[in-house]
């Protein structure tokens, strides 16, 4: 779910001759993959983000948990993942796909110091012609690895995580989130209860003995090349950027 933003603001995808690379962003909520998605789309050319925020279902749609009472914004059965695949999967075999008005504020600003952007910088131009004749798409959600099928959309996966600990406390320092229809505030503990219950519940496959604060299982990292990126409380947003951006260039 994205959170709060100031305006409401058109994303427009126009496929182009140069072959499009998609890169997922994936992870819990409050894992910093938005975070840096968006850094990395204000440092590098032509880049094109797209939100799986964008493709829930209406407000009124979306699952009610029997046992909180609480509406699940954190399950896949949120998502028009129909749309989603359909939308993803043009992209992929170079079909134009018309605007799509994103529920994300279309703020860039790059959350780093002026070196530290210049030493992203030096790196992406260093390295200028592994991005020649290629069109990033960048796209970020919290349900891009549930499924294996979903997964295969992707030719770069990058699967941001945290502690419970951690998360949490990010989740519940925000302020509320935009939705299709209007604005949500998390009721108490739904970070406990939703949340992390339901990122658990999807991606807990992927995890060695199926616990997400293990490592990914050497089966599925050799299946789907998922790089693993930890996040804990005191890792700099610079070492997340320089993680990601190594990995994207190895693989283009």
């Amino acid at each position: 779910m994205s959170s709060i933003s100031s305006s409401i603001v058109p994303l427009f995808m126009t496929i182009q001759a140069d072959k499009a690379v998609l890169i997922a962003f994936g992870g819990p909520s409050s894992s910093g993959k938005t975070t840096v998605a968006s850094t990395l789309k204000a440092l590098l050319p032509d880049v094109t983000l797209i939100h799986l925020d964008d493709f829930y279902l209406a407000d009124s749609q979306i699952p009610i948990d029997e046992e909180t009472g609480y509406q699940n914004w954190d399950c896949p059965q949120a998502i028009d993942f129909e749309k989603f695949t359909t939308y993803i999967s043009n992209i992929k075999f170079g079909k134009e796909q018309p605007p799509i008005e994103s529920i994300q504020s279309n703020d860039l600003d790059v959350k780093l110091t002026p070196n530290e952007k210049n030493t992203i910088l030096d790196k992406i131009n260093q390295q200028s012609d592994k991005f020649k004749r290629k069109r990033l798409v960048f796209v970020d959600g919290f349900m891009l690895f549930h499924n294996p099928e979903i997964i295969k959309l992707f030719d770069i996966k990058l699967l941001f995580h945290a502690s419970f600990d951690t998360l949490k406390i990010r989740r519940e320092s925000r302020g509320g989130y935009n939705t299709i229809e209007g604005f949500w505030v998390d009721p108490p503990d739904y970070f406990g209860k939703i949340v992390w219950p339901a990122f658990v519940d999807s991606h807990k496959y992927l995890f060695v003995g199926d616990d997400v604060d293990n490592k990914l299982k050497p089966e599925v990292s050799r299946q789907f090349n998922i790089y693993d990126i930890n996040n804990g409380n005191d890792t700099p947003l610079l070492d997340l950027v320089q993680r990601s951006i190594d990995i994207i260039i190895d693989n283009l």
